[in-house]
C-alpha cells in the first residue's frame, strides 16, 4: 500500500477471529481503529523526518514499521518513530478516560477503548525487540555501542522478556485454572518476535553498510578511521565494530600481533555478499 509492504501476524488474525466468532463485532472495531491509529503515528513521524517505511506488519499488540536500513545509521530517528506509537495510544487512553462519564457512550464500550490503548502503550514501551520500547532503547545504545551489538542483546531480552511472560501466564493456568490471554498470546509473540529480529541482524547490517556506501560515495572528503583484527575474526565480528559515519581501513594481525594484509570496508562488504558472515579476514585475504 503507497509502496510499503503491509504484513499481517498471523495472531492478529486469530484476535480477530476470536472477536468474530464471539459476537465482539464493535469491540473489533476498537481494537482495529485504536492499531491504525498507532500505526499512523509511526507513519506520520518517519514521513515527517524523511525515513522511508520498509514494511508494516499489523499484530494484536500494535503495528512493528520496520524502517528502511538507511535509518540504522541514524538511530535518532529510530527513537522518534519508535516511540510515536505508544504517546498516540497514551492520547487515546485519556481521550477514553475524559469521555467515561458522558452519557451519550456506552460505558462498557469507553472501558475497552481506554483499556486496549493503555495496553497497546504500556506494553509496546517493554524495553525488548521487537516492541516499539526496544526500538526506542536500541535507537539510543547504537550509538554507542552499534547497531548489530545493541539489536542482539535487545533481542535476547525480548526472547527472556517473552518466555517470563509465558510461564507466569501457564503458571497462574496451572494454579488456578485461570486464562490470562494477554500475557500468554503477548509473551508468544514477543519471544517469536524477538527470535526473528536477532536473525535479521547480521543483514539488516550489510543492507546499512550498503547505504552508508552510497551515501559516502556522494562526498568528496570522507572521515576515516583503523580497525586491528587478529586472524580468525569473522566478517560477522568485523561488521559489529564498524562505524556508520566513518570509512575504516581494516589491518589484519598475526597471534603475536605483526601485520599480515590491510582490508578496506568495501572488501570487506564484498566479501559477505560472496563468502557470508562467518567467513574469517584471511579468507577475505585470499581472495
Amino acid at each position: 500500500m503507497a509502496g510499503v509492504r503491509v504484513e499481517v501476524h498471523w495472531l492478529f488474525l486469530l484476535a480477530l477471529l476470536v472477536a468474530a466468532v464471539s459476537g465482539y463485532y464493535l469491540e473489533a472495531l476498537i481494537l482495529l481503529g485504536s492499531l491504525a491509529a498507532h500505526e499512523l503515528a509511526h507513519l506520520t513521524v518517519a514521513w515527517l523526518l524523511g525515513v522511508d517505511i520498509d514494511s508494516l506488519v499489523l499484530t494484536p499488540f500494535g503495528g512493528m514499521a520496520r524502517l528502511d536500513p538507511s535509518l540504522d545509521a541514524d538511530p535518532q530517528s529510530e527513537v522518534s518513530v519508535a516511540l510515536a506509537g505508544p504517546v498516540q495510544s497514551f492520547l487515546l487512553a485519556g481521550l477514553a478516560s475524559f469521555l467515561m462519564g458522558d452519557r451519550l457512550f456506552d460505558p462498557s464500550l469507553v472501558r475497552f477503548f481506554f483499556q486496549v490503548n493503555a495496553n497497546l502503550a504500556f506494553f509496546n514501551l517493554i524495553p525488548a525487540l521487537p516492541l516499539d520500547g526496544g526500538r526506542a532503547l536500541r535507537g539510543l545504545l547504537a550509538q554507542r555501542w552499534g547497531y548489530r551489538t545493541t539489536t542482539v542483546w535487545m533481542a535476547r531480552l525480548g526472547l527472556l522478556s517473552g518466555a517470563a511472560m509465558l510461564a507466569a501466564a501457564l503458571g497462574v493456568l496451572a494454579a488456578a485454572g485461570q486464562v490470562f490471554l494477554t500475557p500468554l498470546a503477548g509473551g508468544l509473540f514477543l519471544a517469536l518476535g524477538a527470535m526473528a529480529e536477532g536473525e535479521e541482524a547480521v543483514l539488516r547490517s550489510y543492507q546499512q553498510f550498503l547505504q552508508k556506501r552510497r551515501r559516502m560515495a556522494r562526498q568528496r572528503i570522507i572521515p576515516g578511521g583503523t580497525l586491528v583484527v587478529v586472524e580468525g575474526t569473522r566478517i560477522g565480528e568485523v561488521l559489529e565494530r564498524l562505524s556508520a559515519r566513518r570509512y575504516h581501513l581494516v589491518l589484519v594481525v598475526d597471534r603475536s600481533l605483526l601485520p599480515v594484509g590491510t582490508l578496506h570496508e568495501a572488501e570487506i562488504l564484498d566479501a559477505f555478499e560472496v563468502l557470508g558472515p562467518r567467513a574469517t579476514v584471511e579468507q577475505v585475504l585470499d581472495l
